[in-house]
């Protein structure tokens, strides 16, 4: 027989390793029927412990408020509050003395600019009142006369001829006393100088006149004595050159008609003028000064009416027929609701977020179930101190209003500031932040995980996540416990 018969035979003849170690352990428990006991309960305990461990992190994971991460549209909003106001508003009242004599015009009656809404009797207003009345018509005339009358230029063109025509004659008169033919303005300095030496002297002779009665001795008298002296050596020499260069004594016929010549070159320049003024039409001064007075006018008489001053709606009115009134009292308020806005105020932490053209979402208690749209038109460059600090007047168009939405309701207004399409997002509260990171905690298959992420967008509930080992489906949790954390991790709920 060969070696490798031998040992197939070997190999059938004798049981295996296996076989034996199995004897072994089923002989040891046959010796001592304890052991299996002992072996069942220690399966038993394990058992249980397993079970208890399951239920536990189960009961644990059960506790966690957890958020499903997908992909959403991100908007950041700035919240504020604010009353609904018309686009223009009006409390009109009384400004005289008087008695209610007709209303026109009640609550919810459209109006227009002009229309007039009640009126005083006219036997109960103040004179002035009534006078001006008379004093509209005469301006208004007046006014009309201005505009379509062509007497004023006529008169002028016509004054300006004869004004022309007084020079020449008066030109003749004066010239004829300049026997040596001399340059006029020659004449006319040396003239000037005679006219100033001569109101020089008069004005000495009044002074020593003034003290004449006192004695000679008197230092006043002596000192006015001398001036006249000194002014009259002045005017006699002016008035001897003044002859000299006419060549004839200037005596008072020349000199009246030296001051015809002035007074008719005065008088032409003055009918020039008037003619420069007028010859092209109305001046615009004058339609300017005539419509004033038409204005002035109609000021004081309108103080006997109430009239619309804009486009709208009476929203309130008090007198009745037969009220007496007095400056002050109330009489109607217009509101044109062709448009209504509200105006809120924005922290100057928010202010920067605010621009002209942003879209709004308005709420109001009054129109439940409701979302309104509106549009930021005005955004205040200054803010105002309200001493729990600075805050800006920022004013929205409602762009849908309707008769529900009235001036003096309360609206809630959210600004969009900011809004990003379709992006992976998680809830802010499921962020936590260390030493300038921010983390957030998956839970995968009962075990929780820490990730590093970065933010781009937020809201005030939502933030985008641009960076981080997270997607779509990723379970986060909101509420992780306060021991999670490792060695070189960031604790939980730290911010």
């Amino acid at each position: 027989m060969s070696l490798k018969e031998k040992n197939k035979a070997k190999e059938k003849g004798s049981p295996t390793r296996e076989k034996k170690n199995t004897r072994k352990i089923t002989r040891w428990l046959r010796e001592k029927p304890i052991r299996w006991i002992a072996i069942l309960v220690l399966l038993i305990v394990a058992g249980i412990y397993g079970i208890n461990w399951i239920r536990s992190r189960d009961s644990a994971n059960s506790n966690y408020q957890t958020y499903e991460v997908n992909r959403s549209n991100l908007v950041a909003i700035v919240g504020a509050t604010g009353i609904v106001e018309a686009n223009q508003t009006v409390d009109l009242s009384w400004e005289t003395t008087g008695r209610v004599a007709s209303i026109y015009k009640n609550v919810n009656d459209p109006v227009v600019e002009g229309d007039i809404l009640a009126e005083l009797e006219e036997n109960t207003l103040p004179q002035n009142v009534i006078l001006a009345q008379a004093d509209l018509v005469a301006a208004k005339r007046e006014l009309e006369e201005l505009l379509n009358s062509k007497t004023e230029t006529a008169d002028a063109y016509l004054a300006y001829l004869k004004a022309e025509q007084d020079l020449n004659t008066a030109e003749d008169d004066r010239d004829q006393w300049n026997y040596k033919n001399a340059n006029w303005e020659r004449v006319n300095a040396a003239r000037a100088e005679y006219i100033q030496a001569d109101n020089l002297f008069i004005e000495a002779q009044d002074k020593f006149n003034a003290c004449r009665d006192l004695s000679d001795d008197d230092l006043d008298k002596i000192a006015a004595k001398e001036r006249l002296d000194e002014t009259r050596l002045k005017r006699d020499k002016a008035l001897r050159n003044l002859n000299y260069i006419l060549g004839k004594a200037y005596s008072r016929q020349v000199a009246e008609d030296f001051a015809d010549y002035d007074l008719a070159l005065a008088k032409l320049q003055d009918a020039r003028r008037e003619w420069e003024r007028v010859k092209d039409g109305p001046n615009a001064d004058d339609i300017r000064a005539a419509k004033a007075r038409v204005a002035a006018a109609e000021v004081t008489a309108s103080l006997g009416w109430l009239e619309a001053p804009f486009f709208g709606t009476v929203t309130k009115a008090y007198p009745k027929v037969g009220d007496q009134v007095s400056p002050g009292t109330k009489g109607f308020r217009i509101d044109d609701l062709s448009a209504l806005f509200v105006k809120v105020d924005i922290t100057e932490v928010d202010i920067n977020r605010v621009a002209v053209g942003q879209r709004a979402d308005l709420f109001f208690d009054a129109v439940s179930g409701k979302t309104y749209s509106g549009e930021v038109t005005e955004v205040a460059k200054v803010g105002v101190d309200l001493g729990q600090g600075v805050e800006f007047e920022v004013k929205l168009k409602i762009l849908d209003p309707d008769a529900n939405v009235r001036p003096g309701m309360t609206a809630a207004v959210n600004i969009i500031v900011n809004e990003i399409k379709d992006v992976l997002v998680v809830p802010n509260r499921a962020i936590r932040m260390f030493e300038g990171k921010r983390y957030i905690h998956l839970l995968s298959e009962g075990e929780l995980k820490e990730v590093e992420i970065g933010i781009g967008a937020s809201s005030d509930t939502f933030s985008e996540i641009i960076s981080g080992d997270i997607e779509i489906g990723s379970i986060v949790v909101l509420n992780p416990p306060v021991f999670l954390q490792s060695n070189s991790g960031p604790p939980a709920f730290v911010r």
